[in-house]
């Protein structure tokens, strides 16, 4: 061969041996960048991991029906800090005793709630216009996930109102009036107590039961040795509970007793708080505790709403005085109606039986006039049965409520007392004019 073939042939196999030798270098490489890619996604999918748990200990903030409420990520926990002041001004026109009257904080009040552990909640509310144990108001850790034969209940524990009556288990943000009527505030519910409480939720049907001790800052004296042991127990059937279209009716009874006899005394302002005239007043008397029993129905069609209550109590023989061994029983009883001008409701809850505040379709931040409501009120109070006279007090009042914004509230009231008779202050029969500013947040 000569020397252009030998030189010829190594041209052509030096590419061939650069090909070679490039295939062989990639199919090494092959592996290790495979291993490498694996490895690269492997870290990847750990940062992105660790990224997500640190998230969920992230918290945020959103506004629910006009408040803040901060929530941690992963809907374990919630919580609120919120207040209320509520302002009351009152003209009186009296008649036969003076009621004087002025401008006082109703309420001045901050509160935190939320839940813990997604099915824990609390609420602790203090009052600034009490004192001491007198300021704590809604005190209470509730378990939200029980169930009961395929039926929620829901279990609380400290300082609530006891399950009876209607009105009387409602903020006074969210009623009709500024003040109960006489006889929901006499023969109600009452003052929050230390309670252990439960509620049963059907499907329309509420069943709620409690056990409770005295009202918070009640002390032993010489008469009431023992806390009376209070049991209250009611039911409530909603047979219409759409969104503006309610029907309730209930009923609630109440035992209260102790080892010995307590001291009672019932008395009454003219569903106003500001003037200390009580116009119906039984005096003290002793008893070993009451029985007590209470029907309540509420309606509400769009704007239209109406609720009315009867009560009934009735004491254990009383010890001792011109009454020693008579069961006196006093009854009472209202109706209270509301219409809104521009068309608004009140939210309702029909799982907790209770009232939120109404939403105006066109609230004055928006250039609009806000919410308007007219309401109007009867009652009739009687505490004079044998030889207990405290008398007879009917009442009327009508009112304006106006909602500028969903959690404001301006309310101007005309309240007459129709009728007192008998009791101390027979025939005394005064008026008044009262109003409201209050905000919530």
């Amino acid at each position: 061969m000569n020397r252009l073939s030998i030189d010829s042939l190594r041209a052509r196999r030096a590419p061939l041996s650069l090909l070679l030798l490039g295939g062989l270098l990639a199919a090494g490489t092959q592996p290790a960048q495979a291993q490498s890619n694996e490895e690269l996604a492997e870290r990847i999918r750990q940062l992105e991991q660790r990224l997500e748990d640190s998230n969920k200990g992230n918290v945020s903030a959103q506004q629910r029906g006009g408040r803040i409420q901060f929530n941690s990520d992963d809907g374990n926990f919630t919580a609120r800090v919120g207040g209320r002041m509520l302002l009351d001004t009152a003209w009186y026109d009296e008649d036969i005793s003076p009621m004087g009257g002025g401008t006082k904080f109703r309420q001045a009040r901050l509160e935190a709630s939320g839940t813990l552990y997604k099915h824990w909640s609390y609420v602790f509310q203090y009052d600034f216009t009490g004192s001491a144990e007198d300021g704590i108001k809604d005190a209470y850790l509730r378990y939200n996930n029980l169930d009961v034969a395929g039926t929620p209940v829901l279990v609380s524990l400290g300082n609530q109102f006891l399950p009876f009556g209607f009105l009387g288990q409602q903020s006074p943000k969210y009623t009709l009036f500024m003040e109960q009527p006489n006889p929901s505030l006499m023969l109600g519910a009452g003052a929050r107590r230390l309670s252990l409480r439960a509620d049963v939720l059907g499907d329309g049907w509420r069943w709620s039961t409690a056990v409770a001790r005295a009202p918070l800052g009640s002390r032993a004296t010489d008469s009431n040795l023992d806390d009376p042991v209070d049991v209250a127990t009611q039911v409530t059937y909603s047979p219409i509970r759409d969104k503006g279209h309610v029907l309730m009716f209930g009923a609630s009874f109440r035992e209260q007793s102790s080892k010995g006899a307590d001291g009672h005394r019932l008395r009454t302002r003219p569903q106003t708080n500001l003037s200390p005239f009580r116009p119906v007043d039984t005096g003290a008397f002793v008893a070993d505790g009451f029985s007590a029993a209470g029907a309540q129905a509420m309606y509400q069609h769009g704007r239209f709403e109406l609720e009315t209550e009867y009560f009934q109590q009735k004491y254990d023989a009383i010890q001792g005085g011109a009454a020693d061994g008579e069961k006196p029983e006093f009854t009472g009883a209202f109706v209270n109606a509301g219409v809104f001008l521009t068309g608004e409701s009140r939210a309702y809850d029909p799982r907790l039986n209770v009232f939120g505040p109404p939403t105006p379709a066109r609230p004055l931040s928006q250039g609009g006039v806000g919410a308007w409501q007219l309401v109007a009120s009867y009652s009739t109070l009687e505490l004079s049965d044998q030889s207990i006279t405290g008398g007879q007090i009917d009442m009327a009042s009508l009112g304006v409520n106006w909602f500028p914004e969903q959690r404001l509230r301006f309310t101007l009231e005309y309240g007459s007392v129709l009728k007192v008779d008998g009791g101390p202050n027979d025939g005394d029969e005064p008026s008044f004019v009262q109003a409201r500013a209050q905000v919530e947040w």
